[in-house]
């Protein structure tokens, strides 16, 4: 038994020896390689570097920009009311920047602002899948060892590391810059010129696990009083949702996400059929705009410049819960213009109706 006991004690420390050195070197996900970030083509986990690199270097920036990767193409250095980082990530949500933003709190990092974008992907996805998709997985920061421990293991599966290889062989880095920026500002590279295919965009960015979640405002609304009870200036804005998959998004009740967000906290709405998200050449595909965009989000929110006939179809419209009706009145006029369903529930709730009865 004794001899037994020795030789898994040996086996298991075999495997141990040359797994993590393994996972550690490949490391697909920048998770082992957070501080010095390597351009593999795989897309790292913007939920752990990124936080990790703030509270490492907490005077380097006293303002935060959060939401989906699609706010990942606007200019933080245009931002004039303090210095941000954009921690950005793929499908990044509420429920993620009000755990990071508690975790900057608790480490002594009170921001001066915190502007988030939001948009459909905030009210249609649920979170607690992000914990199995290793580029999204949010890091315990005030979890026990065991609970850290089991992050990192995830993240040394060789099934997992030896599937990201042929990515790794065949990934051209044709961004010099990437790391360095990903760690100095967050963004994206801002210089990448718009080249939308429209036959193969002619459809909404879409996800069939899609689905209304009403949880997404008592996360909202804890962030509110979070920042209030810090003095964090807090800004929300709406993403210009290209218009295919805006059209998609009001028929899943994405209008009535901006009618109950305007109960909680005023914001900028860039949302709607207009001049910008029905011109393909500001995207780069059905889901994220181009940093023109983002320039005129920045003009809006942080310089004042409106332009009348854009305003005038949503887009830059300051939403509080007085006037509220004014913008809904607008976003539901275009519909009707379009002749669109709105409010139908076709993908999500009564899609899923649907599957049940059958």
């Amino acid at each position: 038994m004794k001899r037994f006991i020795i030789k898994c004690a040996a086996f298991f420390a075999i495997i141990f020896l040359i797994f993590v050195p393994y996972g550690v070197i490949v490391d697909p996900f920048n998770v082992f390689h957070a501080t010095a970030l390597v351009n593999n083509g795989v897309e790292p986990d913007k939920n752990y570097f990124k936080p990790l690199n703030v509270m490492r270097h907490p005077d380097l920036w006293d303002s935060f920009l959060f939401g989906s990767s699609r706010v990942g193409f606007i200019d933080v250095k245009k931002m004039n009311d303090g210095v941000y980082y954009d921690m950005m990530a793929s499908e990044g949500l509420p429920a993620e920047h009000l755990a990071i933003l508690k975790a900057f709190i608790k480490r002594g990092i009170v921001p001066r602002n915190v502007v988030i974008g939001v948009d459909d992907i905030t009210y249609f996805v649920d979170p607690a899948p992000h914990d199995n998709i290793l580029y999204r997985k949010m890091y315990p920061w005030d979890g026990t060892f065991t609970q850290k421990l089991g992050f990192f293991l995830r993240f040394l599966d060789p099934i997992t590391v030896t599937e990201s290889l042929e990515t790794i062989a065949e990934h051209k880095n044709n961004d010099p810059q990437w790391g360095e920026r990903l760690l100095t500002t967050g963004t994206e590279n801002l210089d990448i010129v718009s080249d939308f295919n429209y036959e193969e965009n002619q459809k909404p960015y879409w996800a069939d696990y899609y689905m209304p979640r009403e949880a997404v405002f008592d996360e909202i609304r804890e962030i509110k009083e979070l920042c209030d009870e810090h003095g964090i200036k807090l800004t929300f804005f709406t993403n210009p949702i290209y218009g295919y998959t805006y059209m998609k998004g009001i028929d899943n009740g994405y209008l009535v996400f901006l009618e109950k967000l305007a109960d909680i906290t005023d914001y900028y709405n860039f949302s709607g059929f207009n001049a910008i998200t029905l011109d393909e050449g500001n995207y780069y595909e059905n889901s994220h705009y181009d940093s023109t965009v983002g320039d005129r989000i920045v003009d809006v929110m942080f310089y004042g410049k409106n332009d009348e006939e854009l305003l005038k179809e949503g887009f830059g419209f300051y939403v509080t819960k007085d006037n509220k009706k004014e913008l809904m009145d607008i976003l539901y006029a275009q519909a009707e213009n379009y002749d669109l369903p709105v409010n139908t529930y076709s993908d999500t709730l009564n899609k899923k109706e649907d599957e049940d009865t059958q």
